[in-house]
């Protein structure tokens, strides 16, 4: 009858027990906030807030959940003039603490950002230097 009764008591604590440590498997914020397409807001330059983008200096990010991201830089002059000059694709990953390796396809050179999220996440920030900071809103 007691070990009746200690299998009955057991029964529950082994239903409720997971068999590994992995159930918090889902990606930081940080990682789900950056999946979207990005187009750079603005810059900072030596203390300049620049606001007005010329064509030359447009730059979009897309992020995909597969970790695989594009940059797009354009060329040209004007609104009707500007053009894609460079397209690289690449594989990202997050390094923790707001720290991302992107890596260019056929590059063995990985080039690691801080990423800054901000305004609730529908911006981010990346600071090159302390006199040279790039703002991006997301698109979608």
């Amino acid at each position: 009858m007691k070990k009746t009764l200690l299998i009955l008591l057991a029964f529950p604590v082994l239903f409720f027990t997971s068999c590994s440590g992995d159930d918090d498997s889902a990606p930081p914020i940080e990682t789900t906030s950056l999946f979207g397409t990005w187009d750079l807001d603005y810059y900072i330059q030596n203390n300049d807030v620049i606001e007005n983008i010329s064509c030359n200096d447009q730059i979009t990010y897309t992020f995909t959940n597969t970790k695989t991201y594009t940059k797009t830089t354009f060329a040209g002059e004007g609104s009707t003039r500007c053009v894609v000059a460079v397209i690289v694709n690449g594989t990202w990953e997050n390094l923790g603490d707001n720290q991302f390796r992107l890596t260019p396809n056929g590059s063995s050179s990985d080039q690691n950002l801080t990423i800054t999220f901000l305004d609730s996440f529908k911006k981010f920030s990346i600071k090159y230097n302390t006199n040279f900071t790039e703002v991006y809103a997301k698109r979608n």
